[in-house]
């Protein structure tokens, strides 16, 4: 809410500050976007501000423009939220005002800034409310200016500032954000377990980024990278905010080294004593080997922390995810699953109602119950929070293709795989069936090479159809002996079983015309 002892000429100032700063880093095209919202609503035009205005009268869109199937203003708010974030947390810190755009929409807020608006109060508010103690911590130091040129000081201080906003984002780990410059840093009992550093050069082909992750309890370096970025002003923008997505993914995200590092200290743990974090390493650990023991695991460990911590959305959003396979996948010796499954997947939101992996889950949960439109509408809110992270991306294009958007879900796919070496390898499901609904089945089978779950009896179904339109029969029938091992019950419950996750009727009838061919007839 914006406050109404503000005077216009006060916004207006601050407007120009954000503006005019080195630190507002970002394209003409949003410092556009961002005067049209603020002058509109300060002429009393706030009503006026919608997605096909700003379309259109920032954007140059076309009066057909249709945001279901051109994002761009959903995608652009949030890069000017994020742009807005950064200035607050560097040259703006101490600037009178506060213009922010909240979720949910385009009308910006005004609001004079007091001591809690402060950049340590309100990241401290985002970790009291997503983390305790028991929680990894991670400091992010400024990263040295090796260039030469005292004006890439800012770039050091902005680039470690884009990567604390990200992994915040994903609300994992404890942040601090400035290390050395930062005094609450060196306060007595503020230590932190890992730490990120590096350097920042400048040669003929650009700037390169050097980077380097220490565990503080051995002070190992566990992990380093090195990046490139073009030294146009433009390009150094996008390079940066690549940069910044990319390390993130690499060391906080699911599969990144962080979790990596400690699962293999939490792994010989009783479940009921994991802390939520070590509960939610045992999720992501059958994430990617999907065996009935690591499900089980992950099960025990994951209702033993929701007990623990009922108020954690990440929790719950996991414990859905968990109940939606038994669900989809029929799994014996549970009840009620599909119930837990939409439950704690709308529980997750519930606590977390800006996590985008909550909603995307819930996306998820949807489409398997069959609520399409709903799950299209979820997908599309969790997307738009955050479009270039790739926390998420890899997961989103996955449910995107699986609801039919067989253009952008792949692409999102791909570009995962290419910028993420720790993306989720149930994607070539995905990738498998936008190949084989067009009879690319060449393409479809280099897809089912990247699968290696065995006992998954869906590994087994793809590349038994597959073979079968490749007409290597021999091959096709093997498959289908490991599917039925796999899935004893599969020839009276396929149809039930392919429709969880293929939700169109003439891709599931081809599938089961190939499952035909090699000598699996489905009632």
């Amino acid at each position: 809410m914006s406050s109404p002892d503000l005077s216009k000429t006060a916004i207006r100032n601050e407007l120009q500050r954000i503006l005019s700063s080195p630190d507002f880093l970002t394209t003409d095209r949003l410092r556009r976007f961002l005067r049209f919202v603020v002058e509109e609503t300060l002429s009393g035009h706030s009503g006026n501000i919608k997605g096909f205005t700003i379309a259109t009268k920032v954007f140059g869109r076309k009066e057909n423009f249709d945001p279901y199937h051109d994002p761009i203003v959903r995608i652009e708010a949030g890069r000017l939220r994020r742009a807005l974030e950064r200035y607050y947390l560097s040259s703006g810190k101490d600037d009178p005002v506060l213009i922010n755009i909240p979720k949910g929409t385009y009308v910006p807020t005004f609001s004079e800034k007091t001591a809690s608006d402060s950049v340590g109060n309100r990241v401290r508010k985002i970790q009291e409310i997503s983390v305790e103690d028991q929680w990894p911590s991670l400091i992010i130091q400024p990263f040295k200016n090796l260039t030469g040129d005292s004006a890439k000081d800012s770039l050091s201080v902005s680039l470690a500032n884009d990567l604390a906003l990200e992994i915040i984002r994903f609300q994992e780990f404890k942040v601090s954000l400035y290390g050395q410059q930062n005094q609450e840093a060196n306060l007595p009992g503020n230590t932190f377990r890992f730490i990120l550093d590096g350097d920042i050069r400048e040669d003929i082909s650009g700037i390169k980024v050097n980077l380097y992750l220490r565990d503080a309890t051995t002070n190992m370096c566990i992990w380093g990278d090195t990046y490139q970025s073009d030294v146009e002003a433009s390009l150094l923008i996008n390079g940066q905010e690549k940069i910044a997505y990319s390390v993130a993914a690499k060391i906080a995200g699911e599969h990144g080294i962080l979790a990596r590092t400690l699962y293999i200290e939490a792994s010989n743990k009783p479940s009921s004593t994991l802390t939520a974090y070590e509960a939610i390493l045992f999720f992501y650990e059958h994430e990617q080997k999907q065996t009935p023991e690591t499900f089980m695991r992950a099960l025990e460990a994951l209702e033993h922390a929701s007990a623990a911590n009922p108020g954690c959305g990440q929790i719950w959003t996991m414990l859905g995810r968990l109940y939606g396979m038994i669900y989809a996948l029929e799994l014996p010796g549970f009840e009620t699953a599909k119930d837990k499954a939409v439950r704690y997947a709308e529980r997750g939101v519930q606590f977390d109602p800006e996590n985008q992996r909550s909603r995307s889950l819930l996306a998820y949960i949807r489409m398997l119950c069959d609520e399409i439109i709903a799950a299209r509408e979820e997908i599309e809110r969790a997307y738009a929070m955050n479009p270039d992270s790739l926390f998420m991306l890899d997961g989103i294009g996955y449910i995107m293709t699986l609801l039919g958007e067989w253009e952008r879900g792949p692409e999102l796919i791909r570009r995962a795989i290419e910028r993420n070496p720790y993306y989720k390898p149930v994607v070539h499901y995905a990738l498998w069936l936008d190949y084989f609904r067009q009879g690319k089945y060449p393409e479809a089978y280099l897809e089912t090479l990247n699968l290696r779950t065995p006992t998954f009896f869906w590994e087994s179904l793809v590349k038994a159809t597959t073979y079968a339109y490749l007409g290597k029969y021999k091959e096709g029938k093997q498959a289908v002996n490991q599917l039925l091992k796999c899935k004893p019950d599969f020839p009276s419950r396929g149809r039930t079983l392919i429709k969880h996750y293929i939700k169109f009727d003439d891709i599931v009838d081809k599938v089961i015309e190939g499952l035909h061919k090699v000598g699996l007839d489905i009632k």
